[in-house]
């Protein structure tokens, strides 16, 4: 067992995709926060924003790897409407207190990283470090180097 892990959840893939690679570049354990509630298509989207803003918790399948078992745990979200989501919020709302030190990973379409920064801090602490991701950083290499980046300075 590592002393980090990344905690991600992801609706279509690409939170997921920066996920495995952290975990891959720090050689740690990762575990998927699976959502019972489903939000696939334009209006599973439309769903996820709504649901974001309004600050609700959803039922989510608790991953088996517990974070107090570790020394770091990495969080990695997407953004939805400017908030992080609410699969996150549920897994940090019902590990409060759990977690000895935490950095934080976010994916978006847009901006809003700031307000989604706070709303994570307001919920689980500071983190040690935190970066995010565009839509537009995604769809060139410049993503990889800045995570290996990150990864290097936790």
């Amino acid at each position: 067992m590592s002393d980090r892990l990344v905690v991600y959840y992801s609706r279509n893939g690409s939170t997921k995709e920066v996920a495995e690679k952290l975990a891959e570049y720090l050689e740690c354990d990762t575990a998927e926060i699976i959502s019972k509630k489903k939000y696939r298509g334009p209006f599973g989207f439309l769903a996820a924003g709504r649901s974001s803003m309004r600050g609700e918790l959803v039922e989510i399948k608790e991953p088996e790897l517990k974070p107090e078992n570790y020394e770091s745990v990495i969080i990695c979200s997407p953004v939805w409407a400017s908030r992080p989501s609410s699969p996150v919020r549920t897994y940090l709302n019902s590990n409060k207190g759990k977690f000895k030190q935490l950095s934080y990973v976010l994916t978006m379409g847009g901006t809003g990283f700031e307000q989604a920064y706070e709303t994570l801090s307001g919920i689980a602490g500071e983190p040690v470090k935190k970066v995010h991701f565009s839509k537009f950083e995604r769809k060139t290499d410049v993503w990889v180097e800045k995570l290996k980046a990150f990864a290097n300075e936790l």
